[in-house]
């Protein structure tokens, strides 16, 4: 791995940390990063990986939606980070675009008893980013289906168009807490590239 490229991950990764800084000394903050099956094309460059940034005060059991202090969801290419979702910041939910959203308008699920990632949506009726302006993405998962369209184990469309919709799925998650995001997001990088090389 060049150091350029090292170097690369570990900015995008103390960016998002800097977003955290708000957060209470207490919160737990973790980097979920999904590495897709294939490539989400619509962007440029490629998203290759998916990394959710977020942060609760549970420190067991089930987080779900209301109980994030911040979250947000970045697009990484060879875990070069290009986009980013502030969905929850200061226990708020922010707007995305212009476009609205409340509590009620996502959903998040995930275990931190086992440490395992459930469903998220960024976004629950997605074709209202149609009236966003500049790129906005729903990015969603639902591990435990459907799987039928446009479920999927993970998806992203654009703006609310339907012929943005790819549904890449993902080969592998794991969640760190942050201080381990460095190194996740290297090996993130690495995985990638290591596939390419195939």
């Amino acid at each position: 791995m060049n150091i350029g490229c090292t170097a690369l991950r570990a900015g995008a990764v103390t960016a998002i940390a800097i977003a955290f800084t708000g957060a209470p000394a207490h919160a737990g903050v973790y980097f979920t990063i999904y590495t897709l099956n294939t490539p989400y094309t619509v962007t440029s460059p490629d998203v290759t990986q998916v990394m959710m940034s977020w942060s609760t005060n549970l420190t067991n059991g089930i987080v779900q939606q209301g109980d994030l202090t911040d979250w947000s969801i970045s697009f990484l290419n060879g875990g070069n980070l290009f986009y980013t979702d502030n969905i929850v910041a200061a226990g708020a939910v922010r707007s995305l675009g212009g476009v609205n959203r409340g509590i009620a308008d996502i959903a998040f699920n995930f275990n931190l008893d086992t440490l395992t990632a459930g469903e998220f949506d960024n976004m629950l009726q997605g074709v209202l980013l149609a009236g966003a302006s500049g790129p906005a993405y729903n990015v969603y998962s639902y591990p435990q289906g459907p799987f039928d369209p446009p479920y999927s184990t993970l998806g992203i469309w654009a703006n609310g168009n339907e012929s943005t919709r790819e549904l890449p799925g993902y080969s592998s998650v794991f969640t760190v807490p942050a201080p381990g995001a460095f190194a996740a997001l290297a090996f993130a990088g690495l995985a990638s590239h290591r596939r390419r090389r195939n």
